[in-house]
């Protein structure tokens, strides 16, 4: 499996560099291939928890307590998920559906680029290298651009007009949040 092209396809799709559907697989072999990578995205947010974890047992002087394996992958995975569920039931409603595939694909590999740059971030953090103000900093600038890359997509990949794309990027954000939270709740 070659990372670096669709890593790249990032900037591409984000950006304004040309032919950004070269830099992905975009058949259904593709489409299951970021799949696996948006399953692997658990792995580097792991990292953020823990990281996150141990900042929070230093600063309290107490015992690191890290949440159960299941129920982390149960949380995160629902979040991760949620999209394309979503993506499908935006492509049903706006007559879009041709365009949903290369939507999840590119999402896909952009959550698990966001997630793997927080993971080696928070590892640095971990291993004592890097403060945790920064790595913190860090994971609030990929939460929050989360939604501009929501926005983005939805402009550049479907085709929606900058009002759309802005509400369907809130909604993406807003589905996301939601999950977590009512997982967390319980």
């Amino acid at each position: 499996m070659q990372l670096i092209k669709p890593l790249l396809g990032i900037f591409a799709v984000l950006g304004t560099w040309p032919n950004w559907e070269n830099y992905f697989d975009l058949s259904r072999r593709g489409q299951k291939v970021s799949f696996v990578v948006l399953a692997l995205s658990l792995a580097p947010l792991w990292l953020v928890v823990y990281g996150i974890q141990s900042e929070r047992a230093r600063l309290t002087e107490t015992a690191l307590s890290l949440p159960g394996l299941v129920p982390f992958i149960f949380i995160v995975g629902l979040w991760l998920f949620s999209f394309p569920a979503l993506a499908y039931l935006i492509g049903m409603i706006f007559e879009k559906m041709d365009r949903v595939k290369l939507w999840t694909i590119t999402r896909n590999w952009t959550v698990f680029g966001l997630a793997l740059l927080t993971g080696l971030i928070f590892g640095l953090v971990i291993l004592g290298v890097l403060p945790f103000i920064v790595a913190n900093g860090v994971l609030f600038a990929a939460y929050f651009g989360l939604l501009a890359v929501d926005i983005r997509l939805a402009q550049k990949v479907v085709g929606f007009n900058w009002g759309i794309a802005i509400l369907i990027g809130c909604v993406i954000v807003a589905v996301g949040l939601t999950f977590v939270q009512l997982a967390i709740s319980r």
